[in-house]
């Protein structure tokens, strides 16, 4: 853990309870190295690893006001994670039919993990996505996912710059009420749309 982080945690901490999200992405980018490399070593696939420390994220937005009440916020951070892993192990040895050899323990959070998970969250995302008028849908991906500028959109669809910010607002404003009405808790865009996490 760095010395910034350090210094800083505990505030973020508080500021992430009120919803901040720049908050949200400094403890995301300051966490999520050492939560990939843990959960790596547990569940050996890079990108269950990922997933884990996605859903970990998740499971801190949807819990961050009680967050800024805990003692030891990040060691509940970890602990999210290991139960996410064990879980992950727990799915597989069923599957493999060795679960009887794993002496899981799966009680410490167990009303965490029961919320949303973030495949469904993506899910959402995706209906909402869809659900967006064509050309809004159209500039809302190239913005989002396709990572272009104002400007490089308003070129490639010859349309002036404003025209594309505001449709840009607009149907985040839509997408993010639509998860929030069917998720029954508002996320963040970016944890759900980013695609270089590490």
């Amino acid at each position: 853990m760095s010395s910034e982080l350090l210094h800083n945690g505990p505030a973020l901490w508080r500021q992430l309870a009120t919803g901040d999200e720049d908050a949200f992405r400094s403890l995301f980018h300051a966490y999520t190295p050492s939560l990939y490399a843990s959960a790596l070593q547990v569940v050996k696939q890079e990108e269950t690893a990922r997933e884990i420390v996605q859903e970990t994220f998740l499971k801190v937005w949807l819990n961050r006001e009680a967050l800024a009440y805990m003692d030891n916020p990040s060691g509940w951070l970890y602990r999210v994670a290991s139960n996410l892993a064990i879980s992950q192990l727990r799915k597989q040895a069923t599957e493999h039919k060795w679960m009887h050899s794993q002496p899981f323990d799966n009680t410490t959070t167990n009303d965490v993990l029961e919320t949303i998970s973030f495949r469904e969250a993506r899910q959402l995302l995706h209906q909402a996505i869809e659900a967006l008028p064509p050309k809004r849908k159209l500039i809302f991906q190239l913005s989002r996912q396709e990572e272009l500028s104002h400007a490089e959109i308003a070129a490639q669809l010859n349309m002036s710059q404003n025209t594309v910010k505001n449709q840009i607002v607009l149907a985040s404003k839509f997408v993010e009420n639509y998860i929030q009405k069917h998720a029954g808790t508002y996320l963040p865009l970016f944890l759900l749309l980013m695609k270089k996490y590490f």
